[in-house]
């Protein structure tokens, strides 16, 4: 029967070890191996005590996986099983590994929430929602998103999306109602819900120097015209240059007056 001729440790890791069968090198195990299964220097070992040899090493190894791939962050069970079903381990193998992982307490889906919430208050710009999307796609439980967006909610203030919306609104020049309704899509984008989105828009002011608005009509009015006449012409090509202003969230009464200013009006 084969017979186990030596055990050595590896030189680059001390906590791992070469196995010999009859002379032979056979494969590299853990201590925990070594240890849990009680091999030692003359053992004979038949070929299910073999298997079982492999199959507890293979089930180490991901459970060092699962283990480091937890040592950057805090991950879910969903998280792990897909990181680990990436190194083509079983679905068998990545039960236990994360079992395994659970003993140890480091898997903890409130904490995942908690800890998560508190860093995107803290760093981003984004809304209950965004979070939302990422608690589900983490493979959260649905009382525990459910709970955790009420906290955030609750925790990100109306003064703070107020100057999240106030840094987007300075950084948007045209119309006021086009400002307006940049500022209502970009904090749609970022995740916040239409009462918060209401809220806080309603307490802008999105009121521009006149002067600034003229010249950006004057300077729309030209570019659209240019575009237009060459497929329009006199009363049709007015109307045509008035609606495309319009629609750009100048009001009609000044777009009406520039175009009179302009002496472009029937032309």
């Amino acid at each position: 029967m084969p017979t186990i001729t030596k055990i050595e440790v590896q030189k680059k890791n001390q906590e791992r070890f070469n196995l010999y069968i009859d002379g032979a090198f056979k494969e590299g195990i853990s201590m925990d191996t070594l240890v849990e299964l009680n091999l030692k220097k003359g053992d004979q070992v038949d070929e299910a005590r073999l298997e079982r040899i492999l199959e507890r090493e293979h089930q180490q190894q991901a459970n060092n996986d699962a283990i480091k791939y937890l040592s950057y962050r805090k991950r879910t069970r969903h998280e792990i099983s897909s990181h680990l079903a990436g190194k083509d381990y079983s679905e068998t193998v990545i039960a236990q590994a994360i079992a395994y992982c659970e003993r140890l307490r480091l898997i903890d889906h409130e904490d995942y929430v908690e800890s998560l919430k508190n860093t995107m208050l803290r760093t981003t710009d984004k809304g209950p929602e965004i979070f939302l999307q990422k608690l589900y796609k983490a493979g959260i439980e649905a009382p525990l998103i459910e709970a955790g967006v009420a906290r955030y909610k609750e925790e990100q203030s109306l003064e703070c999306v107020c100057q999240i919306a106030d840094k987007i609104k300075r950084q948007k020049k045209g119309p006021n109602a086009k400002v307006r309704q940049h500022v209502q899509q970009s904090l749609m984008q970022k995740g916040y819900h239409m009462d918060t989105i209401h809220s806080v828009v309603d307490m802008l002011d999105f009121e521009q120097d006149p002067e600034i608005i003229d010249n950006l009509l004057q300077r729309d009015l030209e570019k659209i015209y240019n575009k237009y006449q060459k497929r329009y012409s006199g009363h049709h090509l007015t109307m045509k240059t008035m609606e495309a202003l319009v629609r750009k969230g100048y009001t009609y009464d000044d777009v009406q007056r520039k175009i009179r200013e302009s002496g472009i009006e029937d032309a």
